[in-house]
């Protein structure tokens, strides 16, 4: 774990490495359940980028990571929450079920046009749809890391700007149009949950990005090193 300078203004390489940083986070939190990711869950790490995430953004969340007592309740809960609950999940983590009044198919193709436009395409072993948590927050954490590569060679400031601005575009018309909606949805049905105190967390911190054009800042933020199960590829 490393930790980044004091970041000063919202184009700093820093300020991108930890917003995309955040992103990665995020994606790993909302994995699928497994023996693997309930292992993960307790590493140190996990712990200090939460507590490092919590206390920055003073929200009303745990400084420690909440989790259930034992990985049987967390596969049962997480389930029930986010995926196959019965009969539908409480909280599920697609754009598209947050919007009826739009046709699902428009909103998927409007994600998959974004993820085209900079060069990405999904997996064809990708088992979510194209509009699932886990494929916007890898998304953005892709156009953070990229912006922040091209913002060393000022032959390619155009391409960074592109970047930024592909980010706040997709926050604004995808992100953050749906996910304040399911993190009330938690608040109120299942208050002071771990699966709440999560959405809660990821909500404020995908809303600091809308004031700071894009960008996450802090003075420590934990730039957690793993490899997640990509699902989303580069096909240029």
């Amino acid at each position: 774990m490393t930790f980044p300078p004091v970041t000063t203004t919202g184009t700093d390489r820093a300020a991108l490495c930890e917003t995309a940083a955040g992103w990665l986070f995020f994606h790993d939190l909302f994995r699928f359940p497994t023996d693997t990711q309930w292992a993960w869950l307790h590493e140190p790490s996990m712990a200090a980028a939460w507590n490092l995430l919590a206390t920055h953004l003073d929200v009303e969340v745990p400084s420690d990571l909440p989790l259930p007592d034992t990985r049987a309740a967390y596969e049962q809960i997480f389930l029930s929450m986010f995926e196959v609950g019965m009969p539908a999940p409480e909280c599920p983590l697609i754009e598209s079920h947050w919007h009826r009044e739009l046709p699902a198919p428009k909103v998927l193709y409007e994600n998959i046009l974004f993820y085209k436009q900079f060069g990405l395409n999904l997996r064809a072993s990708a088992n979510e749809t194209a509009d699932h948590l886990r494929h916007q927050s890898e998304f953005l954490h892709y156009l953070c890391r990229q912006e922040a590569e091209w913002r060393l060679d000022p032959e390619r400031s155009t391409l960074a700007e592109s970047c930024a601005q592909g980010r706040r575009d997709f926050l604004a018309r995808h992100v953050l149009t749906w996910l304040p909606r399911a993190e009330d949805r938690l608040r109120q049905n299942c208050p002071g949950g771990w699966p709440a105190h999560w959405l809660t967390l990821l909500t404020c911190f995908a809303d600091t990005q809308r004031d700071t054009g894009g960008h996450y800042e802090s003075h420590a933020m934990a730039m957690i090193r793993t490899s997640p199960k990509s699902v989303i590829r580069s096909i240029g």
